[in-house]
């Protein structure tokens, strides 16, 4: 009996050593943050010195793209590793299938503390919605968080129990203070810890030691801004750079906070966002459109010593391969169900593996403006409910895509292969053309 009593706290203590020297993961998630708008893509208005600082010690995703641009279907693929399609989330407002399998379960069973800090939109259409301790938390052990809402100012969370607790002044200043606090309370053990800010999403209201820090005539709009909307959108852009410059001192205040706590060489900092805003461009705003500012995403990704400082990849990243490339940086067993793939060879130092050949993204799914998208290369082409193309874009030669080569007859044979590209893609994810179900009518605005 003694000796039966021996191993098994042996073997205890054996699985604790392993899982303290897996890295720790600092996950950040920002909302409709575009990829434009950062440091690294020479955005010479942003101010975000913390943001600058992450990129040189980091490495930086130049192509980054999220599944599906609004904000529940690509948060589940965050969670999941799976197309929105394939966990039933393919318009906002839904409530994750029970029986989902999600990255944080995974960390949890290897012996991490999980958190989850901020909004979660992934629980049905409770505003700001208490979501109960269990098995809708997917295996995050703290929580501090709502389930939906852009309340900036004077906010509420929600711990175990269903009574809203009051979060005076700006949100993003709250949220970090918890999760510096969860950072505190677990440096002796590994942790997976999710800080979900609602910035820059609207309302474009900052807080008010950014309201007057940039004046909407002296920005520099991008090229596909038509002249009719240029006022319009240097007035949004004003809020909105404000929002970002808010949530790059709360960044600041997360790094300085592993720093203190000697954690820095030991976790894996990611900064990424559910999609993007297209903030004029094409005058449009907002998200769920294929256009390179709503579709694709900032991605920064620091880890010292194993990720190299300072550098920037331009192979495609899809937000579907997040959670099994991070189980796969962090030592854990692949997730069966994920359609993700784990790039976790590519992303370290030196990496090796073969780069993906294209990505694959959908939108507003269930409606009449129903479409697909597949970049290979740096050809893109989109398609409609029907799978007939709509357009086609070069984006080393056209980055703002402003040329549709769609009716371009020296195109029809760059077209029919992508248009086979992403037959096989659809046939891959499981996808059904056109989506079977229809989307409420005003989900796409969340």
């Amino acid at each position: 009996m003694l000796n039966v009593t021996l191993t098994r706290r042996q073997f205890a203590l054996a699985a604790a050593l392993q899982a303290r020297r897996r890295p720790n993961v600092l996950f950040i998630l920002c909302d409709q943050w575009r990829r434009q708008t950062m440091p690294g893509a020479g955005d010479k208005d942003l101010i975000a010195p913390h943001l600058a600082r992450l990129t040189r010690e980091g490495v930086e995703f130049t192509r980054a793209y999220v599944s599906n641009p609004v904000c529940t279907p690509s948060r589940a693929a965050l969670q999941t590793g799976r197309y929105s399609h394939a966990v039933s989330m393919p318009w906002n407002n839904r409530l994750l299938p029970a029986d989902t399998g999600c990255v944080a379960e995974a960390f949890a069973a290897a012996g991490y503390k999980t958190g989850y800090i901020g909004k979660w939109h992934l629980d049905g259409d409770g505003k700001p919605g208490f979501v109960p301790p269990g098995a809708r938390r997917r295996g995050y052990q703290y929580w501090a968080g709502f389930n939906r809402g852009h309340l900036y100012f004077n906010s509420v969370y929600f711990r175990d129990e269903d009574k809203p607790i009051a979060m005076a002044g700006f949100e993003p200043d709250a949220q970090t203070d918890l999760a510096i606090d969860f950072l505190k309370q677990n440096q002796s053990s590994p942790f997976f810890l999710f800080v979900s800010f609602g910035p820059p999403h609207t309302p474009r209201r900052p807080p008010a030691r950014h309201a007057a820090t940039y004046k909407p005539g002296s920005f520099s709009l991008r090229e596909n801004v038509p002249a009719t909307y240029e006022a319009e959108a240097r007035k949004g852009m004003a809020g909105y750079y404000g929002l970002c410059t808010a949530l790059d001192e709360n960044v600041g205040r997360l790094l300085a906070t592993l720093d203190s706590l000697r954690l820095r060489d030991d976790t894996i900092v990611v900064f990424t966002a559910d999609h993007g805003d297209m903030l004029g461009s094409q005058g449009l705003e907002h998200k769920g459109v294929w256009f390179e500012e709503s579709a694709g995403v900032p991605l920064l990704m620091r880890w010292p010593g194993r990720l190299a400082a300072g550098t920037r990849q331009d192979w495609l990243f899809n937000n579907v391969d997040m959670a099994p490339t991070l189980r796969g940086l962090c030592g854990l067993t692949a997730l069966e169900e994920a359609q993700g793939e784990d790039r976790s060879a590519l992303v370290l130092a030196g990496g090796t593996g073969t780069r993906p050949e294209s990505v694959y993204v959908q939108g507003r799914l269930g409606t009449a403006g129903e479409w697909r998208m597949v970049i290979r290369g740096w050809d893109k082409l989109v398609v409609d409910r029907e799978l007939k193309v709509t357009h086609l874009f070069n984006l080393a030669q056209d980055p703002y895509e402003k040329e549709n080569l769609a009716g371009d007859r020296a195109t029809v044979r760059r077209q029919e292969e992508l248009l086979a590209l992403m037959r096989r893609w659809i046939i891959k994810a499981g996808d059904r053309v056109p989506y079977p179900g229809r989307a409420p009518a005003e989900e796409q605005n969340e």
